[in-house]
């Protein structure tokens, strides 16, 4: 098996999603080491991209 073709994700549902995942657990790795103020920063942006994520799955889902 070539080293491209274990890598390739099959699932395109997971495929779309990835950046989103990464995204939003690079955040979190940010969350943990950020002081006071720069919490609350950073906790609105994860909030405000996770209710977006939220919205557009809902507004996906098959009738």
């Amino acid at each position: 098996m070539s080293e491209e073709r274990r890598w390739q994700i099959r699932n395109p549902l997971l495929r779309q999603e990835l950046p989103w995942l990464i995204s939003e657990v690079v955040l979190l790795v940010v969350l943990c080491n950020s002081n006071a103020p720069e919490l609350w920063f950073w906790l609105v942006v994860l909030v405000v991209i996770l209710g977006y994520r939220i919205e557009r799955w809902y507004s996906s889902r098959p009738e």
